[in-house]
């Protein structure tokens, strides 16, 4: 995972990680990528942009879901990224765990470690795109100086 730049940070995304199809190597229909939280993390959102929808082999769906280990879809709900016609360019908090219409009162302290699970569930296996490319944006206040 990536953090942004200091003069970056007003944009309200302290943290990225870029997926592109070639990173999709398991010979099975599921892959997961994490990307740490640390003790005293609080994220208030996690969004994504599909640069280029999911495309190649046999591939007619490919979802995303992005939770926690207590919510594996508390943050991103299925959302569509393969080329279908139905595919979701942008998406932003459509899970349980933070809500995006009431952003200000919603947000999620982890007192213990813990991953942000990325989830990627395809109707075949996920080893078989030759396209697709998107970036998963996370807004993590650290209250632990140290992490």
């Amino acid at each position: 995972m990536a953090r942004v730049a200091n003069n970056e940070l007003s944009n309200g995304w302290s943290d990225f990680l870029t997926i592109k199809h070639g990173d999709l190597t398991q010979e099975a229909t599921t892959q997961t990528f994490t990307l740490p939280i640390p003790a005293g993390g609080v994220i208030r959102g996690v969004g994504f942009y599909l640069e280029t929808a999911f495309d190649g082999g046999s591939i007619s769906s490919l979802t995303i879901d992005v939770g926690d280990g207590a919510d594996a879809d508390g943050y991103i709900d299925g959302v569509q990224i393969a080329v279908d016609g139905t595919e979701v360019f942008y998406a932003w908090n459509d899970g349980d765990l933070v809500q995006a219409a009431d952003i200000t009162n919603h947000a999620k302290l982890y007192t213990t470690a813990d991953t942000l699970d990325i989830l990627f569930t395809g109707s075949h296996n996920v080893d078989t795109l030759d396209s697709g490319k998107i970036t998963v944006f996370v807004d993590m206040l650290r209250c632990n100086p140290e992490a």
